[in-house]
């Protein structure tokens, strides 16, 4: 009797639960929907209604928004030109299977305008935010199957996962985004993005008819001007060229299901990306489009380049000169450039410019099936191409793409910049060639010479790699040991920062800093030649507990000196005033003495005249070592390089890393506990272990890490310069008390979130990297 009981109960349950799930299931189809109900997806996450914007004053819209969040946030709005005035709207599908929106009067507000219709239509929304119309026969929830009618189809100010941005080619059908006019009034504003209407694959800003902005053309990974926009752990996008219907489209998708994630167009013409973060239950800005001036449309004007380290920010490019040089003059670059020598088409050479953001793709052609040498001889032939280049970088570069008349809207990048080869005057190529190697102020080593004492950059005399290429021990004929960086052929970073570090090093000399030998630029190789330092570099012994002691205390003060003495030539003593924005343990190299030598000068930066502190929005160097006012806000100054300075002093003292440091008692970093030690009287405890006893303290250590506590103090102004440092660990005067230290903490500091959450492709060595769209 019991068991007939219970197979009933459980009977009736799964009937109950069968109902519910299907109940669950429906919600997200309807015919009609009035004014206080709503439809809400399958899974939960967007929700269907109406609504009114704040500050509205009561103007009623029909729209898409999240379902599961505190902060409402409509994604997609029908009626965006004809808000309702009142509550009576109702939205409902028609007999023929159009949607549409009606106020009291019965007279329609909006509507679907739908071509293709069906008697047994029925709306859905479905989990990806789309709002569809489908035959109401058609079982299949499939994202993909074809709608009557779709809300993606007509995107507003946010493009979701899934959603187009392109066009048609044969119809002109074209999806894009248009801002909001203001939060309170969803009409459209003055901004639109969308794909360029003519030549290669770009997609174009504008305000008005006017164009703002442009991403560069497509090039098989990433727009080619929007480097920091590539595909990362958030989620993956691709350009799609679908022959079958005729589609030209950008779309992306998340990665990771549970992330939201939204790209909009905002009132302001920037286009940004958000994710929620539940934890603080807000939208986090991930990153702008937009980086910085250079990336206002054509600045420089026709055949300019943007470099916005440079001041002024606009230079032409080799082999031409301002049009008019009073208007450069009072920074007005609007007319852009002229070649110094005319072209005379027979003979023209084309020269290759690396780094680059490739400009405005209206007038060009493109072939996929060429190579570059097809492409280099189909725009020799051809007088009215200016410029080509690979269409394609995967596979070394595939494809063809010419330019037809000015070459407009260029930069420099920083990252993953392309080579384009523009035509030039044969002479005048001659003469760039030669003055590129005469600029250098450097010794010339012979290609020959190098491959020989790298033994043809054995992989047995590799020294490291990085971002810029990697680095060959050698030795040249004389006996002489040698250090090769060799620019990869791919890098533009490295091109920059090979730039960079000639510009600087090579004018440098101190006892404390690495010595450039000179260099070898030969056929497409790029390399920089140093002394070899034996022992490698400090985080090579500091950081390994066996290696750590053969550093006792004497040889770790003598290197905090060294490193202090060589700053302090870099930043008051030197011809340049140089910050080196990368000082890191890495950084840190030391010869058969284990003296110091401060390394890599790619990311340096030189100030002149009565300049003491620079912005920047694209923030270079490690983290874990960058101050808090240049990983939030950019700004940087020598008391940036002093605070990295602290950060290696208590490194150097604890043998312990500030990025990584763990402790049982606390979840503080290094700094942290360093400043806890320091507050309660224990400061010797933070000296390594493998240096010796530390019951005794001496006064060097207790100095030396009251120094270090000085350098990493949150305000700027409160550290120490490089000279107040040397005098006070040479024992000289009283120190003052330090403030608490900048990032004390390891999830305390909000600008150290933000630099963690955007760095976290970045890998757990503490290499080099570049933060983007520092606020």
């Amino acid at each position: 009797m019991m068991c007939g009981l219970q197979l009933f109960c459980c009977s009736l349950l799964l009937i109950i639960a069968a109902t519910l799930a299907t109940a669950e299931a429906s919600t997200s189809t309807f015919q009609s929907i009035k004014d206080g109900e709503t439809i809400v997806s399958t899974d939960g996450t967007f929700e269907l209604g109406f609504f009114t914007p704040a500050g509205a004053s009561g103007n009623r819209y029909i729209g898409i928004w999240y379902k599961k969040i505190s902060v409402t946030t409509v994604v997609w709005v029908a009626n965006r030109e004809t808000p309702l005035t009142d509550s009576s709207g109702i939205l409902r599908i028609t007999d023929p299977g159009i949607l549409v929106l009606v106020n009291q009067n019965n007279t329609t507000v909006w509507s679907s305008n739908t071509s293709t219709t069906a008697p047994n239509a029925v709306a859905q929304l479905l989990d990806s935010g789309n709002l569809v119309v489908k035959d109401g026969s058609d079982k299949v929830d499939a994202e993909d199957e074809k709608y009557l009618w779709q809300s993606f189809d007509y995107p507003g100010d946010t493009l979701l996962a899934g959603m187009k941005l392109g066009r048609n080619t044969v119809t002109g059908f074209n999806w894009h985004l248009t801002s909001w006019r203001s939060p309170s009034d969803p009409s459209q504003g003055n901004f639109t993005f969308q794909h360029g209407p003519r030549g290669y694959a770009e997609q174009v800003l504008r305000e008005g008819s006017d164009i703002t902005f442009r991403t560069g053309p497509w090039n098989g990974i990433r727009f080619s001007g929007t480097p920091h926009l590539g595909p990362n752990y958030v989620y993956t996008y691709q350009l799609v060229f679908d022959d079958h219907d005729h589609e030209e489209y950008y779309s992306y998708k998340l990665l990771n299901s549970s992330v939201l994630s939204r790209l909009v167009l905002t009132q302001d013409g920037l286009l940004q990306r958000y994710t929620w973060i539940d934890r603080t239950q807000s939208w986090f800005l991930y990153l702008t489009a937009q980086m910085d001036n250079c990336d206002n449309y054509a600045l420089c004007g026709a055949y300019g380049a943007c470099n916005i380290e440079n001041s002024p920010v606009c230079g032409c490019l080799k082999g031409f000169v301002p049009k008019f040089p009073k208007d450069w003059d009072t920074m007005d670059w609007s007319n852009g450039c002229v070649r110094k020598t005319p072209l005379a088409c027979n003979g023209d050479k084309f020269l290759k410019y690396s780094g680059v953001k490739f400009p405005n793709t209206e007038q060009s052609w493109f072939n996929k099936s060429m190579n570059l040498k097809e492409c280099e001889m189909e725009c020799t032939r051809n007088c009215s191409c200016t410029a080509y280049s690979n269409l394609y970088i995967s596979e070394g570069g595939t494809g063809c793409l010419m330019w037809f008349g000015d070459l407009i809207d260029m930069r420099n990048l920083t990252e993953n910049g392309q080579d384009i080869y523009i035509r030039m005057a044969a002479s005048e190529q001659g003469k760039l060639t030669h003055s590129k190697k005469e600029d250098l102020e450097l010794p010339l080593f012979d290609l020959a010479t190098i491959v020989s004492a790298t033994s043809n950059f054995s992989n047995d005399n590799k020294l490291g790699e990085g971002g810029f290429g990697c680095v060959f021990k050698g030795m040249l004929r004389n006996g002489q040991e040698i250090a090769v960086k060799r620019l990869s052929k791919h890098s533009s970073q490295g091109v920059n920062e090979f730039k960079n570090e000639v510009t600087h090093i090579a004018k440098l000399q101190h006892r404390n800093l690495v010595k450039l030998l000179g260099c070898c630029i030969q056929a497409d190789e790029m390399m920089l030649i140093y002394e070899c330092m034996p022992n490698k570099s400090l985080d090579f012994f500091i950081f390994d507990q066996r290696k750590s002691m053969l550093l006792d205390w004497p040889k770790r003060f003598d290197i905090i000196n060294g490193i202090a003495r060589g700053l302090l030539y870099l930043h008051q003593d030197s011809r340049l005033r140089v910050i080196h924005r990368d000082l890191k343990a890495g950084n840190i190299l030391l010869d058969n003495e284990f003296n110091p030598k401060i390394s890599d000068f790619g990311l340096a930066r030189s100030f002149g005249g009565n300049e003491t502190v620079a912005e920047t929005m694209r923030v270079v160097g490690t983290y874990g070592y960058m101050s808090p006012e240049y990983a939030s806000d950019g700004f940087y100054s020598t008391k940036s390089d002093v605070f990295s300075f602290g950060v290696s002093v208590l490194e150097i003292i604890s043998g312990k890393r500030n990025r990584g440091f763990s402790h049982p008692d606390h979840d503080l970093n290094l700094l942290g506990h360093a400043w806890n030690l320091y507050t309660e009287g224990r400061s010797i405890e933070l000296l390594d272990t493998s240096v010796g006893d530390s019951t005794n303290p001496s006064e060097e250590v207790l100095r030396s890490i009251h120094v270090g506590l000085l350098c990493v103090q949150k305000d700027p102004e409160d550290r120490p310069s490089m000279s107040d440092v040397v005098r006070m660990l040479s024992g000289e005067g009283a120190l003052s008390q330090p403030e608490k230290p900048g990032f004390y903490s390891k999830s305390s500091d909000r600008s150290e979130n933000q630099v963690n959450h955007l760095s976290r492709a970045c890998s757990a060595n503490e290499v080099s990297f570049t933060l983007l769209d520092a606020r």
